[in-house]
């Protein structure tokens, strides 16, 4: 069911599994102001094909995690679509893949018979229709040499959030984003994190290395080949004491991986950096369909970025 409470300005409280409809793009236009955003949030080229299609909510995006500033910050009244990534496509091709924002305004039910609140379109701001055009024109991809997305810009289009806050894990709860369970083991690798940093060490578990210079392996994997990722100790061999491979970093999180076998989902040769905005190319990396970044260790982020793998770190399922 759809709940029509108000939540801090939004229109809609939609929970996931929700089927919801993606607005016209005129309609989604009015809500925008002149640099194509709103809240802070822009709403992006790539997203004008979804528009008029029908999705599933996948989760809510109440807060994120902001990789390189290193804290989680509050997005209000976001949802995420079930398979619905970028495609990188105004944005020179990057590869990153990432899950696409959408504000409630940007939606409505699917369903016509449930009951809502007041029209989303109805919160733009006064004459946005006489500026619907030009924002259509200015849905910008740049920022001089900078390039300008949904990533680049939640820092301004959110607002810090405190760890030691408890509505956020009540709200988790109460919309149906985690279980007791699911919320235990968050808060017990909060408060590991927070020991690790007390003792001066990674909070995260660092996978270090031994090499001076790291070295490269050229598979030239492609979309549907099955690999197998490589023993823990294989790829420590890998990697410099900082736990990187020619400045890619292997996560801790990506060792549960280790012995698995799966399919490649994509090559991964060119990403803009979400901390500076710098279109970043890169050599012999992939990612795994399905191996994504579960948020744990992240309090709960639900962004399910692909986590990028070195093809030294892989070697081709029999």
């Amino acid at each position: 069911m759809l709940i029509s409470r108000k939540h801090r300005g939004s229109c809609f409280a939609y929970r996931r599994g929700q089927m919801v409809e993606v607005r016209s793009l005129p309609e989604i236009l009015t809500t925008l102001d002149a640099h194509g955003k709103l809240e802070g949030l822009p709403f992006m080229p790539e997203m004008a094909q979804f528009c008029g299609r029908t999705f599933r909510i996948y989760r809510r995006a109440e807060q994120v995690f902001l990789d390189r500033h290193w804290y989680v910050a509050r997005l209000n009244a976001t949802v995420l679509l079930e398979g619905v990534r970028c495609d990188g496509q105004s944005h020179a091709g990057c590869q990153m893949r990432c899950m696409l924002f959408w504000k409630e305004a940007w939606l409505k039910p699917a369903d016509p018979t449930w009951q809502t609140v007041p029209d989303c379109a109805q919160r733009a701001a006064p004459d946005s229709g006489q500026r619907a055009a030009p924002a259509a024109a200015r849905l910008s991809t740049t920022d001089g040499e900078r390039f300008c997305c949904q990533a680049t810009e939640l820092i301004t289009a959110t607002s810090r959030l405190p760890w030691w806050d408890v509505r956020q894990y009540v709200r988790e709860l109460l919309g149906g984003e985690l279980t007791l369970l699911q919320l235990a083991r968050a808060i017990f690798v909060l408060a590991y994190q927070k020991i690790q940093r007390m003792r001066g060490r990674n909070p995260r578990g660092a996978v270090n290395g031994t090499q001076t210079k790291t070295t490269s392996e050229v598979l030239n994997l492609q979309p549907g080949e099955l690999v197998q990722v490589k023993s823990r100790n294989e790829i420590e061999a890998t990697l410099d004491p900082q736990g990187r491979n020619r400045g890619l970093a292997f996560a801790p999180e990506m060792l549960r991986c280790c012995g698995g076998t799966y399919r490649v989902a994509g090559r991964v040769e060119k990403l803009i950096v979400e901390w500076s905005g710098e279109m970043r190319q890169l050599r012999d990396t992939v990612v795994l369909e399905g191996v994504q970044c579960d948020g744990v260790a992240y309090r709960l982020c639900p962004r399910s970025c692909y986590h990028l793998w070195r093809e030294t770190w892989l070697t081709r399922a029999p």
